[in-house]
């Protein structure tokens, strides 16, 4: 593993248990030891529960019910939503990057089907390098890092006044 998965891994685990994200860091720490493993197909379906963790502790927290579906790019549309990642510039400088992240969440759903085993193994499992692995934990931890902090900025305001 690289160091700087490593180090990815390590701020985020303390993030997760410093704001109170118990589930998410239960699993980035299975994440971790399936890279640690070379369950590679493991890790990318650890990492992206990891980051749906996140989104629903979201939502828990703020008292707001999950989305219908519970598909992983519905739960960003929604945590996307409450959070007002819309109003996190108002010059409007990063919307693009924040409809970006809309697209890197649904190909890392994309991903776990495809590459993960959440879905089971048939006789012949994809073959999962570690980069992608590492790519998939990496990703997600990044991405949940940005939500939590987006999370602390808004949680003690109104809706009306989250920016």
């Amino acid at each position: 593993t690289a160091e700087t998965t490593r180090q990815i891994i390590s701020t985020t685990r303390g993030l997760f248990e410093a704001q109170g994200f118990y589930s998410a860091y239960k699993d980035i720490e299975k994440a971790r030891e399936a890279i640690r493993d070379g369950n590679f197909e493991n890790a990318v379906t650890r990492s992206i529960a990891c980051l749906e963790s996140v989104m629903r502790i979201c939502h828990e927290k703020l008292g707001q019910s999950l989305p219908n579906k519970k598909q992983i790019s519905d739960l960003w549309k929604s945590t996307r939503n409450i959070l007002c990642f819309d109003e996190l510039d108002p010059s409007g400088a990063t919307l693009n990057l924040i409809n970006t992240l809309s697209g890197v969440v649904t190909h890392l759903g994309g991903l776990r089907n495809t590459l993960g085993d959440a879905h089971g193994k048939g006789i012949f499992p994809p073959d999962v390098s570690e980069n992608i692995a590492e790519l998939a934990i990496n990703t997600a931890s990044t991405l949940s890092t940005v939500i939590i902090r987006r999370f602390n900025q808004t949680k003690e305001k109104p809706p009306n006044e989250r920016n």
